[in-house]
């Protein structure tokens, strides 16, 4: 099979994929292609394409809007990013909660002066929507710094390192028992708007809040009214509706929010071991199609991800 590689490998992980198949040519031309890797190029015809193998969690676009024909097998690489965006999850409530932002600021002015009350993970309930790898693994995180851990998915199937799980039924129930709310959920129409007006009153007023899936996600006016008005402690934001983000957007100068630019996950130009691990589901997943195997983190196109997430 004609084989043609986007995703911008290393060098030695470029070597590391195309040694660990078989059965594929290299093609110059990416409408030749019948497996790619990485993100289709807009305004290119792929005639031939019957594998996409795509180097992230999110596959919206190739779902909802339908820039793939029906018969293309679409995988990502859920399994690759737990591990990097749990630990921007932890580094960045830690920040927040021990003041360490606060203190470099002290630093800079050679401060000596101790700001006061803090807050510690350690006995919090931590509320996390999505239980798949990043979930997961950010629920183990967080447990072995001694928070309690419930989950919300869509069903309530018990999984490891929460403490409890409850479908998305309950988050209504579940929110305002929450001192840090953690998100990450893909971008699905069960899923856009889901943080309105209604579930962001619903939070207690020492809620930290934190969004690592998808911008769609949230009311931004409705989240940042809130913390102008300090109706919750805090927020990390690494996702947002639109990207970069305005300048316009009152986000930017509330003092109790932390924005980073989708850079919770980054693999390529940020993290080789990342990027090795994307580069090992890509040659299995690659593997498994061409010997007539279904790959992993197949995506369902009727849901938008991959059902093991």
């Amino acid at each position: 099979m004609k084989l043609f590689i986007e995703a911008p490998f290393s060098a030695e992980n470029r070597e590391f994929l195309l040694n660990s198949i078989s059965g594929c040519e290299l093609c110059e031309n990416a409408s030749e292609a019948e497996i790619f890797v990485g993100d289709l190029p807009k305004n290119v015809n792929f005639p031939k394409l019957k594998f996409l193998q795509i180097c992230f969690a999110g596959a919206e676009k190739y779902c909802r809007e339908k820039t793939v024909s029906d018969g293309v097998v679409i995988a990502n690489v859920t399994g690759a990013f737990g591990d990097v965006i749990s630990e921007y999850i932890l580094g960045a409530v830690l920040a927040v909660y021990r003041k360490f932002f606060g203190y470099k600021s002290l630093q800079d002015e050679k401060s000596w002066l101790d700001l006061g009350s803090e807050r510690t993970i350690f006995g919090e309930n931590a509320l996390i929507l999505g239980c798949g790898n990043i979930g997961s693994l950010t629920a183990k995180k967080l447990g072995a710094f001694g928070a309690r851990v419930v989950g919300i998915r869509k069903n309530s199937r018990p999984t490891e390192f929460f403490d409890e799980v409850y479908g998305i039924e309950m988050l209504e129930e579940q929110l305002p028992k929450a001192d840090l709310v953690v998100c990450c959920l893909p971008d699905t129409p069960l899923t856009v708007g889901l943080f309105d007006k209604e579930k962001i009153a619903l939070m207690k007023q020492n809620a930290l809040f934190v969004n690592i899936g998808r911008g769609s996600l949230v009311d931004e006016k409705a989240l940042a009214d809130a913390l102008g008005e300090k109706r919750i402690f805090g927020a990390i934001l690494d996702v947002f509706r639109e990207e970069p983000l305005p300048k316009s957007s009152p986000l930017w100068s509330l003092p109790n929010v932390f924005i980073t630019p989708h850079i919770s996950g980054k693999s390529f130009n940020h993290s080789p071991v990342i990027e090795r691990k994307i580069a090992e589901i890509c040659a299995e997943n690659i593997n498994r199609f061409i010997d007539g195997k279904q790959p992993k983190n197949l995506i369902r196109k009727e849901i938008g991800y991959a059902e093991n997430c």
